[in-house]
């Protein structure tokens, strides 16, 4: 199979794709190499390492979110349990991204067609993805080397760190190659793709928590299985690069027999005549937008409902041990606040990433060409844009307030006692104002420079960065405030100001109307 075209698909995707690919590995080495720094300038002698380990290892609820670290009781150890859940989301959307934007984007777009009527082999563009994605892996993993090298780990188990979450993007990566191949629509990836993450992250929870072979089942388990603090076990990089590679292959071979616009997996047909609510605005909107709220809304609720499961033993972790407290940022005075308010933070991150995946969609709907024919008629742009905020905003507010309740009946039933339904929702919600800032930016950057969209993942991963690590490593106050979770008051541990909610909630507003004035004037499709 000769692989006719590959130089030029290669050039293509690096001049149309360059700025996107970019932003996502500045964003990754920037999040990665800041948290090894912070921990490095945070525990300087190995008794606060020691401290810091015997701390985190007390109970299993920390366990389940970050991973069980094998050699916690090092600097690497401290680095790699820091920044374990943030690696665990951004690795997988980094693969995610990199190969459904080439693949069946640009397929849906209709521009490669175009590219096929040339000297291009059909299965070429997405080997050609492949090879740029893991590209960027593979540069994102060695700046990773260096920079925890840098900090004081050992530069072998830095290179092991590193490779063990090059491996687990490559799977990803993979995966998204091969659902692109199975479902017509880029928003079909990304949500297959994450449903796929969401029960990989359980089964490694429950693995890691009962201590079984479940952890095996999962990619998250085999990057943790490595153990670059530990046993330092490289042959575990066999087993993404096998599957990784498994998944490569098959969608490069059925790339290669499917005809073009099509999909293994055929929608049944459809009734003959639209639905009055699909012809409106904002039922089309609703369907369009579907996949990312239930994709998104399961990874809240396996948080929400394995975090709720261990909530005793949590509470009971950290009422026992206020270095464990001080270690993840929290007080001890009110421990089931605390709980709360460590949780709704987890899902608040969750909502951020919907929104701006959600958003993104609007720019994919302008570049296949599907939003002319919309515009052409009595829809005006205003209404159209104004019918898709709508309905992401509902997505998000079903996503907060699902997974709180969800929240609320699993700690209920963890800690044996019925907990405030309306303080646990109160909680989540307080975070909207937050949401909505970053979804607005997201929405801004659509309306003005599209282009630039890949801007707003790359909000979306310092956002995470400082929320998820920031008080932790007790960052500087300045580099908190970046952050607008921040200024939330952690409810429902913290109190809630109004002044707060109502600046974010107007930076919001503001940055909608920004959207739809910039949409309302610029050309359609605009590059």
């Amino acid at each position: 199979m000769r692989a006719t075209g590959l130089r030029t698909m290669l050039g293509v995707h690096w001049r149309t794709h360059r700025s996107g690919t970019l932003v996502w590995i500045l964003a990754l080495i920037a999040s990665m190499v800041g948290t090894a720094a912070a921990v490095a300038g945070l525990y300087t002698t190995p008794e606060k390492i020691h401290t810091y380990a015997a701390a985190v290892t007390t109970g299993s609820a920390l366990v389940a979110i970050n991973g069980r670290v094998e050699g916690i009781d090092s600097l690497g150890g401290v680095i790699q349990d820091e920044s374990g859940f943030l690696m665990a989301l951004l690795l997988p959307l980094l693969g995610i991204s990199l190969v459904a934007k080439v693949t069946r984007r640009e397929e849906e777009d209709g521009r490669l067609e175009a590219v096929l009527g040339g000297r291009v082999a059909r299965y070429v563009p997405v080997l050609a993805g492949l090879i740029d994605a893991s590209a960027a892996i593979l540069v994102t993993a060695l700046a990773f080397t260096l920079g925890i090298t840098f900090c004081g780990v050992p530069a072998v188990r830095s290179a092991l760190y590193a490779a063990s979450l090059g491996g687990l993007a490559f799977v990803f990566a993979g995966l998204a190659a091969l659902v692109a191949q199975i479902t017509r629509h880029s928003r079909g990836v990304y949500a297959w793709s994450l449903l796929v993450l969401t029960v990989a992250y359980l089964l490694r929870g429950v693995g890691d928590v009962t201590k079984t072979w479940v952890t095996w089942l999962s990619p998250l388990g085999w990057a943790e299985k490595a153990a670059p603090f530990g046993a330092m076990r490289w042959w575990t990089l066999l087993i993404p690069l096998a599957v990784g590679g498994l998944l490569c292959a098959a969608a490069v071979l059925i790339a290669g027999r499917r005809d073009l616009g099509s999909s293994l997996v055929r929608g049944r047909p459809g009734s003959a005549r639209a639905s009055a609510w699909l012809r409106s605005p904002v039922g089309l909107a609703t369907y369009i937008h579907s996949p990312a709220v239930l994709g998104w809304l399961a990874g809240a609720l396996i948080i929400a409902g394995m975090m709720g499961a261990l909530a005793k033993q949590f509470v009971g972790a950290v009422t026992g041990n206020p270095a464990m407290a001080d270690a993840i940022g929290m007080s001890t005075a009110h421990p089931e606040d605390g709980f709360v308010a460590v949780t709704q933070l987890y899902i608040a991150i969750i909502a951020m990433g919907y929104a701006v995946q959600a958003v993104g969609s609007l720019r994919g709907e302008e570049t296949a060409g599907r939003l002319e024919p919309r515009l052409s008629g009595t829809l005006s742009r205003m209404g159209w844009i104004a019918a898709h905020g709508l309905v992401i905003v509902t997505g998000l507010v079903i996503i907060v307030a699902v997974s709180s309740v969800v929240l609320a009946a699993s700690t209920a039933w963890s800690m044996g006692t019925p907990l405030h339904l309306a303080r646990v929702i109160g909680a989540g919600a307080a975070y909207l104002p937050a949401e909505l800032l970053v979804g607005g930016l997201a929405l801004a950057l659509f309306g003005l420079w599209p282009r630039a969209f890949p801007a707003g993942w790359a909000v979306f991963a310092i956002v995470a960065f400082i929320a998820f690590l920031g008080p932790g490593l007790k960052l500087a106050t300045w580099v908190l405030d970046l952050a607008p979770t921040t200024h939330i008051g952690n409810p429902p541990l913290g109190t809630v100001k109004a002044l707060p909610l109502i600046v974010l909630s107007a930076l919001a507003a503001l940055l909608a109307a920004t959207a739809a004035v910039g949409f309302r004037h610029r050309g359609v499709p605009r590059g």
